[in-house]
């Protein structure tokens, strides 16, 4: 219901199309969500529709903190993308890491819907070695969880030296590049300790909340690397957005303005 009035309320006030698809997207996925869960339980939690319904859920939270950081007044103000333009180098890896991230969520969804969790019951070895001595499906998929961890990780530290080197003074950067590294560093705590406590349920339920934390802060970084292109390329809106003092104009440039009688209403 909540995301039927954020929809309709983005479709009747956001000058930005993009944006009020946003909304509507959000909608859909919901329903389809709705739909994967009936399904979850008449089919009693088939693998494949209950990884759907996990993968799923973690777009529409995609979806609605895309809309929350696209409408905030820092977002509309600029930060600092227009003395300070993102480079593609840094946009790259932003997006590849936030992909890299749902991807590892989805293996992981996978590995818990399967009962994959503690296919290899050691760590940080792998019975007992640096590699599993036999395979099968559920230990492949556990594998994969593992060495998706450490790529997710390396990208992230990759990113944040990016970030680190070409923007050091820009913090909406620079900050979520700290909290991404701190969240991290215990997503892969809580992942050990999922499987050392034999997944404790509070543990592993510690491990999929953070895990979309992740997700989260990695979205927020790359759409603010993405934030000057999607405003004055092809998706920037054609009429002046207003927030307070500050006019937004279709070429990403800012100008201070004194609010007429007949702004008030568009405010």
């Amino acid at each position: 219901f909540l995301t039927i009035i954020l929809a309709a309320w983005l479709w009747m006030s956001e000058p930005r199309a993009w944006v009020r698809w946003l909304g509507v997207t959000a909608v859909g996925t919901i329903v389809a969500q709705g739909l994967l869960g009936g399904l979850t339980v008449l089919f009693f939690l088939p693998a494949p529709i209950s990884t759907a319904h996990a993968a799923l859920a973690e777009v529409f939270f995609c979806l609605t903190v895309a809309i929350a950081l696209c409408t905030s007044p820092d977002w509309i103000r600029g930060y600092d993308t227009l003395r300070r333009p993102t480079g593609g180098l840094v946009r790259g890896l932003a997006t590849a890491t936030t992909v890299l991230v749902y991807v590892q969520i989805l293996v992981g969804a996978a590995m818990r819907h399967t009962g994959a969790g503690l296919a290899i019951p050691d760590f940080p070895l792998m019975f007992g070695g640096i590699v599993p001595d036999h395979w099968n499906a559920a230990i492949a998929v556990h594998f994969a969880h593992r060495v998706g961890a450490l790529v997710v990780a390396v990208c992230v530290a990759a990113t944040g030296r990016a970030i680190w080197l070409r923007h050091r003074g820009r913090r909406d950067l620079t900050r979520p590049v700290l909290i991404i590294v701190s969240l991290v560093a215990a997503q892969i705590t809580l992942g050990a300790l999922t499987v050392i406590s034999r997944r404790d349920p509070w543990t592993n339920s510690f491990h999929v909340v953070c895990g979309a934390l992740v997700l989260a802060t990695s979205l927020v970084i790359t759409l603010r690397t993405w934030r000057d292109v999607f405003e004055t390329g092809p998706f920037a809106h054609t009429s002046a957005t207003l927030l307070g003092d500050v006019r937004l104009q279709p070429d990403g440039g800012l100008d201070s303005v004194r609010l007429q009688p007949e702004h008030r209403g568009h405010v």
